[in-house]
């Protein structure tokens, strides 16, 4: 039993968490940072938060390719600029966001649909019942990089996490 005791208090006793703070050689990588458990206040397993990247001054203007039923065309700033802002429920943080409902209805026609949302190497489809579901408004937003990104917000206006980062293509049928 005192033998039990003793690996017992070793084990606990050489164990130690992971200090992000703590000096690293200076030729050792950077740690990616991981998903969070809530309430951990550990940065090293702090997801990556683009408020907290510095507003990037020379980010390349906005632009986004879009498919429509097979017709492909660019949607510039000026586009954007035609339809108005999301202003529901985001942090205060200065930044564009549209419904993608509006950006569709809005330049593409009133029966237009996003169907697909590409970017960061992934991709997402929206299926009819999603789009049609007024209890969610999907949402495109730019980031402090200047990039685009795809999320939902519910009829409060909270946004859920990122589906799409980067969003670099849009797929609508006029359906």
């Amino acid at each position: 039993m005192r033998t039990l005791g003793l690996i017992v208090v070793a084990v606990f006793g050489c164990s130690r968490s992971i200090d992000s703070t703590a000096s690293a050689p200076a030729n050792d990588p950077p740690r990616t940072a991981k998903a969070a458990a809530p309430g951990d206040g550990s940065a090293f397993h702090r997801k990556h938060e683009d408020r907290r990247d510095p507003v990037v001054a020379d980010a390349p203007p906005l632009q986004l390719d879009v498919v429509i039923q097979g017709t492909a065309v660019t949607w510039h700033k000026d586009a954007f600029d035609k339809v108005a802002r999301y202003t529901k429920g985001h942090d205060g943080e200065a930044r564009d966001v549209w419904s993608l409902r509006d950006l569709a209805h809005q330049l593409v026609g009133p029966t237009a649909r996003v169907t697909i949302v590409s970017g960061d190497g992934s991709t997402r489809a929206i299926d009819p019942a999603a789009w049609s579901d007024a209890s969610r408004t999907p949402l495109l937003h730019t980031t402090r990089r200047g990039t685009l990104k795809f999320r939902w917000a519910d009829a409060a206006g909270a946004w859920s996490e990122a589906e799409v980062k980067d969003v670099t293509r849009l797929e609508l049928s006029r359906s």
